[in-house]
């Protein structure tokens, strides 16, 4: 029962290291932590903000290497306009993972194929 119990407690340790998603694919890094860590992260440390954004923009970028010919919407997808709508999700969204909000701005980028 002690080894249950200490399993239990490490794998909620390590859970915002690495989560299973919705899909048939792993978050690993900074994408498993809470939309409200992004938003604290804008407002007061500049160095993890930036690694926050790094994250989505490889996400998205990921997603149109997976995606081969990917197309888009017309949309502004300048780096700084692809964090502003992260911002919007995460503020509206402050419980929804990173990665779920970078799965929003893809959808919100991507044409239909």
């Amino acid at each position: 029962m002690k080894k249950v119990a200490i399993t239990a407690m490490v794998l909620a340790l390590a859970s915002p290291v690495m989560e299973a998603a919705a899909g048939s694919y792993v978050v690993w890094g900074v994408g498993s932590r809470r939309c409200g860590a992004w938003i604290d992260a804008q407002r007061t440390n500049q160095a993890k903000a930036e690694a926050y954004q790094s994250w989505v923009h490889g996400f998205v970028t990921g997603a149109g290497f997976a995606r081969e010919g990917l197309k888009l919407k017309d949309v502004d997808v300048r780096p700084e306009t692809l964090t502003k709508w992260v911002d919007e999700y995460c503020l509206a969204n402050p419980l929804m993972t990173i990665e779920r909000a970078a799965v929003g701005l893809l959808d919100h980028i991507a044409a239909e194929k």
